[in-house]
């Protein structure tokens, strides 16, 4: 048998080891628990959130019932701050219901800088640049959460950092949204489903909450985006077309053939000669609002004009290519649309290079290549055509040949003009 001393010591040195897996087990949890305080959805994952927010949602039904217009931008900063908190969550519980399964983070994100060409790890003061947002939950980074919270108290819609303007990305939950409002997901049994007024007061008070999700554009482009549901994008080309023509204008997604016939018709159905060329604004160049902000030329787009049949009415694109690429070489900068100066020079010559490029492929599928214009361009502009040269002709397979013929034709044309009027 062992000596009592050496029992002792050896009961000592476990009764000090379970203490110190006590502790150190506890630390785990706590961790853990710390963790899981710091995401709001997972908090309230599990909740019944209209019992756990049954007052919040019926002071916000009141509240409404004092506003003449404007709904949740009429109300108090603080009000807004609280009810779009408990809104975002009471909008996954709802769309949940209706059947709508949201994909993981990963996948969303990927998703988002598919379509939207936005990383949404990035800071809101770089996404709101492309006019969109990702939510900030309030145990999120407090920076952050500040800068949100001060953007819905701002006043005018123009401003770059404005909330309600924007799309917006609920991350964890997994969808985007504009103003996301209480009343999308969750209605009052009684309430009218027109305006409400003083005299709905006993209902918002005493009536029975339900979730009350029935937004077919929501589900439709939450689909599309983050399921790429075939049935969703039928759906939305039909009574949504202009989410997927924002795609292309405003985010740059110029991968779909689809969506780009679509900004193609809307593009040819507003044109006028007398008007000037404004439907091209945003559509096959635009300037890019980055950090370092650059013009964007969206090949995908040029590329699916030059496929189409040489018809009469595919005749009318070379007369807007034309008609654009004449302000683009404007040097006078005061006569240039609006929506066009936001272009430097150079970045106007870079632009009406691709423009004459894919101009010139599109009048010679439809049996008649007219390259006066680029010829006069490049005879009478010696900063275009540097600018060209010094951009490598822009890698643009047979450019540069291209460029060499039409100076050399225009010149010939020039002399023999010349020798007729002497």
């Amino acid at each position: 048998k062992k000596p009592y001393r050496e029992m002792k010591i050896n009961i000592k040195y476990f009764l000090f080891a379970s203490l110190l897996i006590g502790l150190l087990s506890c630390g785990k949890q706590s961790k853990k628990k710390e963790s899981v305080n710091a995401n709001d959805t997972i908090v309230h994952a599990k909740r019944d959130l209209l019992k756990v927010y049954d007052k919040q949602i019926r002071a916000y039904y009141l509240n409404l019932t004092e506003i003449s217009d404007g709904g949740i931008l009429s109300m108090s900063h603080k009000a807004q701050v609280e009810y779009t908190d408990i809104a975002v969550e009471l909008i996954d519980e709802a769309i949940r219901r209706k059947g709508y399964k949201p994909v993981d983070n990963e996948a969303a994100r990927k998703a988002i800088m598919k379509y939207f060409g936005v990383d949404v790890t990035q800071s809101n003061d770089i996404q709101v640049t492309r006019n969109f947002r990702t939510y900030i939950f309030k145990n999120s980074n407090a920076a952050e959460r500040a800068k949100q919270e001060k953007a819905m108290n701002e006043h005018s819609f123009e401003k770059q950092s404005y909330f309600w303007n924007r799309l917006i990305y609920v991350p964890n939950y997994n969808y985007i949204a504009t103003s996301p409002t209480i009343d999308m997901a969750v209605n009052i049994k009684g309430l009218p489903d027109e305006t409400i007024d003083e005299s709905d007061r006993k209902t918002i008070r005493h009536g029975e909450l339900y979730f009350n999700f029935n937004d077919s554009i929501f589900f439709n482009e939450n689909n599309f985006i983050f399921h790429d549901s075939k049935a969703a994008f039928s759906w939305l080309k039909k009574n949504d077309a202009e989410f997927l023509i924002n795609l292309l204008r405003d985010y740059g997604y110029d991968k779909n053939e689809e969506i780009n016939k679509l900004v193609m018709a809307d593009m040819l159905e507003g044109y006028t000669p007398v008007g000037g060329p404004w439907m091209l604004d945003n559509t096959v160049a635009c300037k890019k609002k980055t950090k370092h902000p650059k013009v964007e030329i969206r090949e995908g787009l040029l590329k699916s004009i030059l496929k189409q049949p040489a018809t009469e009415e595919n005749k009318e694109w070379e007369i807007l290519f034309n008609d654009y690429i004449d302000y683009l070489l404007n040097e006078e900068e005061q006569k240039l649309p609006m929506w066009m100066t936001e272009f430097t020079k150079k970045e106007r010559y870079k632009v009406a290079a691709y423009l004459c490029y894919y101009l010139y492929k599109i009048s010679k599928k439809n049996g008649f290549t007219d390259t006066s214009l680029l010829g006069h361009a490049l005879y009478y502009n010696n900063a275009f055509y540097k600018y060209i040269v010094d951009q490598h002709y822009f890698n643009l397979p047979g450019f540069e040949a291209l460029c060499y013929k039409v100076y050399d034709d225009y010149d010939t044309e020039v002399k023999i003009r010349t020798h007729q009027d002497e």
